[in-house]
């Protein structure tokens, strides 16, 4: 890892986890970083109440940590090896999150890692300043300018200005003010959240080393036990009703809330001691993706949630994000150390930040709308199982020709958008398969016949003979299997 020769100076505007993440790294290479928090020194760090859930850490996301500081948060977080679902009739069926211990998430209380964080970027030297909001953006100058506590104005400048400040980022929307040409989007989605309270026998008897589902539907329940015998449970719901289903904005009255949670939840709604008043006097939090490209104008960047808010229904937020501070730092090390120009290596390594993070970001956005469905309802269905039963299959007799989306997401480096082309080739074939045989009865056969079946198989679906020496089918690769990376790791 170079060291900048000359100290090279970082505004960053939020300290949260990424932004006290991309500080502690910075600081490893001797820049000079000062922090910019809208939040007061207390609140920032006050334990969440209402609409908190915990952040999952998969390999991609731990991956981007110092080993010293990976092994503290692991300490701090509980490893989860398999979801269980919980269905109406009581019944549990387990689903294993990958093939061996490393596929695992690790369940992080988010209020514990980010005084972590923070505890840990302000050790290594970089300096925060709380209630300021930022009101005012010059990227050319990598400069910003807030408004303080007291209601005075403050401008920081330096090299970068670095946008770690949320989906509701103020960077975002001051550089897209002035001249800055990103195309932004955003739409908020029917579901919202609120934070249950659960009986502290029942979060124990929860089994600690699995997330809890319970999927009914459009909504589902959601507990995921924690290192002290807690659980952080949270409800998934459309906020507005449907069909004339009970929803937050439409339940009758008080106990027709309970009533709900008796009839969809039988097996843990006499532990949620006060879901009533939770669900009907609290506002659900809502739930937005944000788009945005690029990510950069001039000397400023936008990493995490500035640039790229997701869904939490892939448990990848924090991943994505940890992932942007690894990338950009390596970009930042290598314009550097080629260009005795700091700006214009600056400028050159937040531009190709945006080249390889935009398609990525747009990537998981979707994937983690789409699993929203899973989560809701494919996890409750009989041939949801089937299915991924046969994945798994494949993957232990065909590891190097068929790998399940969940684990090159989770427990992969590969780029999320590389993954969305892998796997929708790997999904067709399967598909087609499916058809020929029946996966009920057939799952032999179709494991049986898989290779020789995706070597025929052509990018349009029909077979494909070609020039082989004996008639063969000539392999045909599934689209877009280089890596962007600069990290040099796409597997």
């Amino acid at each position: 890892m170079p060291i900048a020769k000359h100290r090279v100076r970082a505004v960053i505007v939020g300290a949260g986890p990424v932004g006290c993440l991309l500080a502690i790294e910075l600081r490893r290479r001797n820049y000079e970083v000062e922090m910019y928090e809208k939040q007061s020194a207390e609140s920032s760090t006050a334990e969440a109440t209402g609409h908190s859930f915990n952040l999952t850490l998969t390999l991609r996301g731990a991956s981007a940590l110092p080993a010293a500081l990976r092994e503290r948060v692991y300490r701090m977080g509980t490893i989860l090896q398999q979801r269980t679902v919980h269905h109406r009739d009581r019944t549990l069926t387990h689903q294993p999150y990958g093939m061996n211990g490393d596929h695992h998430l690790l369940s992080v209380p988010r209020t514990e890692l980010r005084r972590l964080l923070l505890k840990e970027a302000l050790a290594a030297g970089a300096r925060v300043h709380y209630g300021h909001t930022c009101v005012a953006a010059h990227a050319r100058r990598a400069e910003a300018v807030f408004v303080t506590a007291d209601g005075s104005l403050r401008r920081a400048s330096g090299d970068i200005l670095i946008g770690c400040d949320g989906a509701n980022s103020a960077l975002r929307h001051e550089l897209s003010k002035s001249g800055a040409r990103m195309r932004i989007q955003q739409e908020y989605i029917p579901h919202g959240h609120v934070q249950l309270t659960v009986a502290p026998e029942a979060a124990e008897a929860l089994s600690r080393d699995r997330m809890h589902l319970w999927p009914r539907g459009d909504h589902f329940l959601q507990a995921q036990p924690n290192r002290d015998g807690t659980a952080a449970v949270t409800l998934f719901m459309p906020v507005d009703s449907r069909d004339g289903e009970l929803r937050f904005r439409a339940f009758e009255d008080r106990e027709s809330v309970r009533g709900h949670f008796d009839r969809e939840y039988p097996d843990i709604a006499a532990s949620l001691p006060r879901v009533t008043e939770e669900v009907w006097d609290t506002r659900p939090a809502l739930l937005k993706v944000v788009r945005c490209a690029p990510y950069h104008y001039a000397r400023a960047v936008l990493v995490g949630d500035a640039a790229h808010t997701i869904v939490p229904f892939y448990g990848q937020g924090i991943n994505c994000s940890f992932e942007d501070s690894e990338v950009l730092c390596h970009l930042l090390d290598r314009h550097l150390a080629r260009n005795r120009d700091r700006h214009s290596a600056i400028r050159a390594a937040v531009s190709d930040f945006s080249a390889l993070r935009v398609a990525p970001g747009q990537a998981i956005a979707d994937l983690s709308m789409a699993n929203l469905e899973e989560l809701s309802a494919h996890i409750d269905d009989e041939l949801f199982h089937l299915r991924k039963a046969l994945e798994r299959r494949l993957h232990q007799r065909y590891p190097r020709d068929y790998t399940q989306l969940y684990q090159l997401v989770a427990f992969t480096r590969t780029p999320y958008d590389e993954v969305v082309r892998r796997s929708e080739w790997d999904k067709h074939v399967l598909d087609r398969l499916c058809e020929k045989f029946d996966p009920r009865t057939q799952s032999d056969e179709i494991i049986a016949s898989y290779p020789e079946f995706h070597r025929g198989l052509g990018s349009d679906g029909r077979p494909v003979r070609g020039p082989g020496a004996n008639g063969s089918a000539v392999p045909v690769m599934s689209p877009g299997h280089a890596s962007l990376s600069p990290l040099g790791d796409s597997s």
